[in-house]
């Protein structure tokens, strides 16, 4: 996992669902948009390893990063373009990229099913924000979290 160096955030949650299950889940977009800001839809890059998902406010991709994952730790690059027209392909999120950031999702078994970690870190703007990015990170994960567990453990459930 990352370092602590440009922490936002951090969110610890019990998970009725295996960690091989939440493993899938990080990058399935219908699990995505569980929790993610006014859904409207997503899709697959390349399965397994990158997905976007589309809210009222931007799109965003979301990709494995290979060289920082192991078998407890997913490793996630989020790349959000903010007033991107369709067709969404990886190059246009890149090309209309409004701010990048980092997830580690840190996976532990528990007697319950996986302790999961998140941590919100290296938020990037391209130019400069309309509003202060990290605090809305900041409350953004804050709010997705108890929706997150709800969700994920229906669907490990299912």
């Amino acid at each position: 996992m990352g370092t602590d160096d440009g922490l936002v955030h951090r969110e610890v949650m019990e998970l009725q669902a295996t960690p091989a299950q939440v493993r899938e889940f990080i990058l399935t977009p219908e699990r995505i948009l569980d929790y993610y800001p006014a859904p409207l839809e997503g899709g697959v890059f390349e399965p397994g390893r990158s997905i976007w998902c589309r809210g009222e406010l931007g799109v965003s991709m979301l990709e494995r990063v290979e060289d920082e994952r192991g078998d407890d730790c997913v490793v996630v690059l989020v790349t959000t373009a903010i007033g991107l027209e369709p067709p969404y392909t990886p190059e246009a999120i890149v090309a209309a990229t409004t701010f990048t950031m980092v997830e580690d999702w840190a996976l532990a078994e528990s007697p319950s099913g996986t302790t999961l970690t998140k941590s919100w870190r290296d938020v990037k703007a391209t130019g400069e924000p309309p509003f202060p990015l990290e605090e809305v990170i900041r409350e953004a994960a804050k709010g997705e979290s108890g929706t997150l567990v709800e969700r994920w453990n229906e669907a490990a459930r299912a």
